[in-house]
This record gives structure tokens, sequence and C-alpha cells, in this order.
């Protein structure tokens, strides 16, 4: 291992991903660091947000680990971009197996970080994981009961349950996995109307962090999502959690007095989860911040990494 950023490969629901290990200026083996655990946004790779966020806890002090989950970018799988709870859940927990088998990372202070989707993830896996000592959560999409079934009329539902059971039988009988755009970018593509004020385009369809700057990247997911997608609701679970939390939002990510919401208005999924949330907890609102922007902003991330390293330090103990 060396300062700065390592490739590294672990074993997880019996194949291989890949990871990058990020370490502070003059690393020293030798010595106890903290360590951050990072589950990204949406199909997310590990060059995307978790980068952001590795270089500057990396520069706090933090040995940062981001990784592709099961078949995602460089790691295995068969089955690719499947944006699965239980799938992704595995795969933290085996993300923190083996961040602890380092000797340079104090297990008492290892700490998760989940953005956006896995923003209601990484509290799930740590509701019963207590080797993770804190958990933050940065725009993080907490109730997909909210996003889909409180949110969404009948009609809609049932439309996009029959695809995914369609293509589930298809699958099964054929072996032929089929995707589709759960984001709705590629309407964005050939609609201009679309495309303005579309935080969501202007990060995963540009170069800013597309898959023209990460080829690895893909906004496509598995039709079958919407079997599983729906039911992933942390803040059931939050009255439970019993570990630290910080959630970190936008200010933008709640919609102003009189203004409709978004699908971007993600702000209140935080304050709901941080409501009905155990203590010790705190809930963060960076100024002039929005979900997108949070990750990969200078500025924004500093000010999230800010947060939360002042609120590890205050719920472990640091020597």
């Amino acid at each position: 291992m060396k300062s700065g950023i390592n490739k590294v490969t672990f074993k997880s629901q019996g194949v291989n991903l890949a990871g990058l290990l990020f370490t502070p200026d003059n690393f020293d083996p030798a010595k106890k660091y903290p360590a951050v655990v990072f589950s990204g946004p949406f199909n997310q790779i590990k060059e995307q947000m978790g980068s952001n966020y590795g270089r500057e806890m990396a520069s706090r002090g933090y040995v940062f680990l981001s990784f592709d989950h099961i078949g995602y970018g460089d790691s295995e799988g068969a089955i690719r971009n499947n944006e699965k709870f239980s799938w992704k859940a595995e795969g933290i927990r085996d993300a923190v197996s083996y961040i602890r088998t380092l000797d340079f990372v104090d297990r008492n202070r290892l700490f998760g970080l989940g953005g956006c989707a896995s923003g209601g993830y990484m509290p799930l896996v740590a509701t019963t994981d207590k080797r993770i000592k804190a958990v933050a959560t940065v725009s993080g999409m907490m109730s997909n009961l909210s996003s889909y079934f409180k949110s969404m009329p009948k009609e809609m539902l049932l439309q996009l349950f029959n695809m995914a059971n369609d293509a589930r039988q298809k699958e099964y009988e054929t072996g032929v996995t089929e995707y589709y755009d759960a984001l709705g970018m590629e309407a964005a593509v050939n609609d201009p109307a679309l495309r303005e004020g579309n935080e969501g385009y202007d990060y995963y369809m540009t170069d800013r962090a597309g898959a023209a700057r990460y080829p690895n990247y893909t906004h496509m997911t598995v039709k079958t999502i919407m079997e599983d997608a729906p039911m992933t609701d942390a803040v059931h679970y939050a009255p439970y959690l019993y570990t630290p939390y910080i959630g970190i939002v936008g200010e933008k990510s709640f919609p102003k007095e009189g203004e409709t919401p978004s699908p971007l208005h993600t702000g209140p999924l935080t304050q709901a989860f941080y409501d009905a949330c155990s203590e010790p907890k705190e809930m963060v609102v960076v100024p002039g911040t929005s979900h997108v922007s949070l990750y990969d902003i200078d500025e924004h991330v500093k000010a999230a990494v800010d947060a939360m390293d002042a609120f590890f330090k205050k719920h472990t103990e640091w020597k």
C-alpha cells in the first residue's frame, strides 16, 4: 500500500469486487487510521462520487474504500448493473470485513457512508452490523416506499411491476436479461426542454460524470429492479439503528414554498429518517447545495466532509 490511491480486490458473494483504497499523505502502514466504507448512488461506479469523497477524506487522515458492487464497473458478476438492495447489502458487509483485515485500520473507528440510493442501504446494513461505528448519508434516498407507493398512482405501479415480472419470466426461460432506462435519461437526449435544469442529466449524461468520462458507467439497469427497489425502506427501521447517524443534504433538495416537488427534492426523505432515528443523531443542511452538487462540486464535498468528520470524532474515541 502507498499514499494516495491503491487498486484492491476482495471477495463478495463468490466473486471478486474491485475497489479503490484512498490513504493519507505520508501513509505509514505501521500506524492505525480511521476508515470509511462508501457505497454510492444508483448504478454508480467507484470512480464517481466515491472517488471525490475518498480524496477529501484521505486528506483528513482517513483510509477510504470506494468499490464497484457485484456486476458493476471492474467487479465480476454475470448480471450487470442490477440495483438490488440485497446484493449491495452483502457487498457493503463484505467491504467492511475486508477493510477490517488491514492492519493499519482502526476497527474502533470504522464508519459507513452512503450516497443517494445507498443512503438507504447503509443504515439498513448498520442496523444489525455493529462493526460500523457511525453512519453518514449524503443526499440519501432513505425511503423507496415514499418514492414509489406513496407518490405513484396504482396504475403506474402495476405497469412497472408487470414489466419487471415479464422480464423475470423471459430471463428464466431464455437466460436473456433485459435492461431499461430507469432514470429517464434517454428522453432528455432528444428533448432540450427535459434537459433544462435537469441536474441528473447534467451529471450522468455529460463529460461531468457520464460514460464519456467513465466508460464503465451506464444509466441502464435491469427491468427486474422494479420487483425489489420499491420495497427498500430505511425509515421503517430508523428507530432501531442505535448507531450514531448524521444525515447531510443540500439546501436546494427541499422544495420552496409553493414549488412543485421534483424527484431531486430528496431532503424530506432524510428529514423523515432523522426524525424517526434513534439517538445520537444530527442533520446538516449545507447552504447553497443541491442533491447532485454534493456528489462532486469540490466546495460542497468539503462542506459535507467537514460535517461528517466532526461527527465521527464526536462519537468515537480518538487517540
